[in-house]
């Protein structure tokens, strides 16, 4: 073949373990010079879920129900979030030396390049779509096909799925969302989010024409020839040799975040390019970082330059500086680039997790610092300054209650409310119910315009993380507590939460909360203590 003629490689359906352990045969000796420039289709059967590389399986996917549905589970070599891949999707692949594009590191100007041809394809079946950064094709704002990429020496692949119909139903329950509370809208909800060929053009087309408008859109885009061609001599006997290993667990439980319960600590923090997620196993009596996993949505490249970052991270002393040199070191050395990400975006939910293990300083056990948040200021500072507001949240109200959207509460005593509302009033707080996003910042500009110096509020993980910078720029010194039972980001109605249209019920964590406040009292009892000492002592 000449170098505008590339390999069209097209097999049958296989499992999830062997398109694996393909790619990665491909990928490799394509970065050796021993394999031609390819676009591959996939096809997948069984079903299967594909977590990315920088993924947990336990955290990604429900198991039981896979394992009970005959629906297999994996891991891919390219970085990003879990998928769902039935029998009736078509992914797509690229892997070609880097010099054909002229670059060494993967940008966004290649991602679109690399894109263009499935939106091109698109325009042939006769839908308009266009690029969406990072790494999506949308039609309309509604995702029709995400993408990834990794590298191996000179060789690069770049992947992708075409959603030719879309199960969503299935998808649901094998990735890990609580489908058991879920209504009919709320999976409407997703169909917001991603579309497929079906709900486009009102009917299916067949695979073959998929897959020639594809083949078109190659074509034209990248200006090659694709021949129909079969997997080499060569190809076909490393494949044989690593099928196994893609099958086993020592790959598909590659990461596995968990450990001893009271030794961990977990922080997120949410840019636009993707979620980082750090797990931190600490061994508090030598004060080090016992072990590490960061984890995550992201395209890292080379793909393992994040566990050799972790390595490096193993061992060493809880010292922020220390741990900051470390990782700007592999950003700035250029040992490791994310596309849209810099080092900062790792450092930090690093310092998330290093707030959390100082609150153990103050006789708090470390697996309820896991469950707390601080905002502008240390744990320690803010039960210095003495909270004065208790925020709490509607949606743990009974949804049945005539209060369940207004501030105010009775304190009846039918929901987690009402105690927390008595233990706020107890120790001398302003206790107030925030019913939307907009009254929370109404809330937090309320306490800097009244002189309130902190506050301690009640809200899921996930809130605290997408909205880490709005409680920051709102300037309040406060203590965020995890709430109870399974909020809206996991039924996937953030927007009607935002909007305080949030149905279900979590739970104030009572206990936590009581701690907390119990804390801040002895702060503040001490802080006393030493004031009326000095004041004796002039």
């Amino acid at each position: 073949m000449d170098t505008n003629t590339w390999r069209l490689l097209d097999m049958p359906p296989m499992t999830a373990a062997q398109n694996m352990a393909l790619d990665e045969v491909l990928l490799e000796l394509k970065g050796k010079g021993e394999t031609p420039n390819t676009i591959r289709f996939l096809q997948f059967s069984p079903p299967a879920v594909l977590v990315g590389y920088h993924q947990s399986v336990d955290e990604e996917v429900r198991v039981s129900y896979c394992l009970e549905n005959n629906i297999h589970i994996n891991r891919r070599i390219t970085g990003g979030g879990a998928i769902f891949f039935d029998e009736n999707q078509l992914g797509w692949e690229i892997i070609c030396d880097k010099g054909f594009f002229n670059v060494n590191i993967p940008n966004a100007w290649l991602f679109k390049t690399l894109c263009t041809p499935v939106v091109t394809a698109l325009d042939i079946l006769g839908l308009k779509a266009s690029f969406r950064p990072r790494n999506d094709i949308e039609i309309n704002g509604r995702k029709i096909s995400g993408t990834g990429g990794t590298e191996s020496e000179k060789g690069f692949m770049f992947q992708g799925t075409m959603l030719v119909d879309f199960d969503v139903d299935t998808m649901l329950r094998s990735l890990k969302i609580p489908v058991e509370k879920l209504k009919a809208k709320e999976i409407d909800s997703v169909k917001e989010r991603v579309t497929c060929l079906n709900w486009e053009l009102g009917r299916t087309p067949p695979a073959e024409a998929i897959k020639e408008a594809i083949k078109s859109g190659f074509e034209r885009s990248l200006g090659i020839s694709l021949e129909p061609s079969g997997l080499t001599n060569r190809e076909k006997r490393v494949f044989r040799e690593r099928a196994a290993y893609y099958r086993s667990a020592e790959w598909i439980d590659f990461v596995r975040p968990q450990a001893k319960r009271q030794e961990v600590i977990q922080a997120a923090s949410k840019v636009e390019s993707g979620l980082v997620r750090y797990t931190l196993v600490v061994d508090q009596a030598r004060s080090t970082v016992k072990d590490i996993y960061i984890t995550g949505d992201f395209l890292s490249f080379p793909s393992r330059a994040l566990y050799d970052m972790e390595s490096r991270l193993r061992g060493k002393p809880l010292d922020r500086n220390l741990l900051h040199e470390t990782i700007n070191r592999f950003f700035t050395d250029g040992l490791i680039h994310i596309p849209g990400m810099c080092a900062e975006d790792f450092t930090r939910p690093l310092d998330l997790c290093l707030e959390k293990i100082a609150i153990s300083d103050h006789g708090i056990p470390l697996e309820d610092c896991n469950q707390i948040s601080v905002t502008n200021g240390s744990f320690g500072e803010i039960l210095r300054i003495g909270p004065s507001v208790l925020l709490l949240p509607y949606c743990s109200k009974d949804p049945e209650c005539d209060l369940r959207y207004k501030k105010g509460c009775r304190a009846c005593g039918n929901c987690s409310i009402g105690p927390a509302w008595k233990m706020g009033r107890e120790h001398g707080m302003k206790v107030r119910c925030v019913v939307s996003f907009e009254d929370l910042i109404f809330e937090l500009n309320r306490m800097k315009r009244d002189g309130d110096p902190a506050f301690i509020g009640c809200c899921c993980q996930p809130f605290f993380t997408k909205h880490v910078t709005d409680f920051e720029k709102a300037g309040i010194p406060g203590i965020l507590l995890d709430i109870d039972s399974t909020t809206c980001y996991e039924l996937d109605q953030a927007k009607q939460a935002y909007a305080g249209e949030f149905t279900s019920q979590t739970s104030v964590n009572l206990d936590l909360l009581n701690r907390v406040l119990m804390t801040a009292s002895d702060s503040a009892r001490e802080s006393r203590l030493k004031e009326s000492d000095g004041h004796q002592g002039m």
